[in-house]
């Protein structure tokens, strides 16, 4: 049976670059003994501000300088950790003296992670649009970059102080937004407005033959973004190439508390020891990470009739089961006892059966799990 998938484990070479970045923290940004020893607390702090008090904290927060350190030495390593192995698992070939722009860059995240993964596009001269609300964010980010990749890396990167939807000069071969379109309110009647805007403005920010990439946190909230974008980028000629097997409607769109929602976690190994050390010291060690995103382009990918495995695998009636996506719509894959489950993000092609069965609870179709080579 055929299989590939997203979010290959990190090289050797990569998992390297994240382990020398607590240097170049250090450097760029140090902390001296009382803030070192706070840091865990100023960590522990944000994390509530960014969940459980998520709605009294202010939008500018990247803009104020108390959340700039646990940022830098907490947020940032692990969406670097994140990125690093969804880039990995992308084809993302920008053509020499390409342009990228970078929507809600704080640290510059995505630039660095894509510098780490991407060890191809190193002696590519490529233009970056960075645009941010707080310059001094990006402006810290810029030094960490040149820290990692050196002076003479021939990026060039440009910092702007903007919102989401400020003009942006030059079309862009890759527009990006990571972990950013949560900050908006997409609460009741907002959610397809906003949405319009949005895909509006990076459809025109985009050349022709330029592709989009969203990535956000894989809650609950953003498994709802992620789908209404994706309407809205569908409506105006743009065509996934993952994590979605089709075009047609998303068949797990987030609409009600128990509904279906797509987002892929997995397993952290990899991630370097000192961001486990400094995740330790504030009771926030993690097990796996999850994210969902979306990756668009005018002409697509070939839609092949793939399956794409989404949730973590389950009991089933004496086997396993999982959630995951085709173009029949939501699917549950069932495995015989004893058969490995496929990771999150793996894709097949399947073999149908000829009598469609429903499951009730879910109303997914039923797929069971031919295993071959000993998968």
């Amino acid at each position: 049976m055929s299989i590939d998938g997203l979010f290959p484990n990190l090289t050797e070479e990569n998992a390297g670059q994240l382990a020398r970045f607590e240097d170049i923290l250090k450097l760029v940004w140090p902390l001296k003994g009382k803030h070192r020893d706070q840091l865990k607390y100023d960590i522990r702090d944000m994390s509530r501000s960014l969940t459980n008090e998520r709605s009294t904290r202010r939008k500018e927060y990247m803009t104020d300088a108390k959340f700039l350190s646990p940022y830098l030495y907490y947020f940032l390593p692990w969406n670097l950790f994140r990125l690093s192995r969804l880039f990995s698992g992308l084809e993302m070939d920008i053509p020499e003296n390409g342009h990228v722009a970078d929507l809600g860059s704080g640290p510059l995240t995505t630039v660095l992670a894509l510098w780490m993964a991407r060890p191809h596009l190193r002696d590519r001269r490529l233009d970056f649009t960075c645009l941010d609300i707080a310059p001094k964010t990006m402006n810290t980010g810029v030094k960490l970059f040149q820290a990692l990749a050196g002076k003479d890396s021939p990026w060039r990167i440009k910092t702007v102080k903007a919102g989401f939807l400020d003009h942006i000069r030059e079309k862009a071969d890759l527009i990006m937004a990571a972990n950013a379109f949560n900050e908006l309110d997409w609460s009741g009647r907002t959610t397809r407005p906003q949405a319009e805007k949005l895909a509006a403005h990076l459809v025109g920010a985009t050349k022709e033959t330029g592709r989009i990439l969203i990535v956000e946190t894989g809650v609950r909230l953003s498994g709802r973004i992620i789908s209404e974008m994706r309407a809205q980028l569908l409506e105006k000629g743009y065509k996934p190439i993952a994590p979605c097997t089709h075009a047609l409607d998303c068949p797990m769109p987030a609409l009600g508390q128990g509904a279906p929602w797509c987002h892929f976690n997995f397993s952290t190994k990899g991630a370097p020891e000192w961001l486990n050390a400094i995740s330790g010291e504030a009771s926030l060690t993690k097990d796996n990470a999850s994210l969902n995103f979306l990756y668009l382009s005018p002409g697509g990918a070939p839609e092949r009739g793939m399956v794409r495995a989404i949730s973590e695998p389950f009991k089933l009636h004496g086997g396993k089961g999982q959630y995951a996506c085709s173009d029949r719509g939501l699917t549950l894959i069932d495995y015989p006892a004893g058969t490995r489950p496929l990771f999150p993000g793996q894709a097949f092609a399947p073999e149908w059966p000829a009598n469609r069965k429903i499951d009730l609870k879910s109303k997914a179709f039923i797929l069971p799990y031919k295993s071959r080579g000993g998968k």
